[in-house]
């Protein structure tokens, strides 16, 4: 049973740090894109 309980821990433990992951690029890739959003219309702007 602890070896079980050791391993579903550990795998719910992996799944949330990948999920975190996931959420952390999701986040980087909006912001990127509103940085570039950004940068065009100050490009246009000018």
């Amino acid at each position: 049973l602890s070896e079980k309980s050791k391993i579903n821990t550990s795998k719910a433990g992996s799944m949330a740090f990948y999920k975190g992951l996931i959420e952390k690029s999701k986040i980087k890739t909006s912001e990127a894109r509103s940085i570039a959003f950004y940068k065009g219309l100050s490009e246009k702007s000018k």
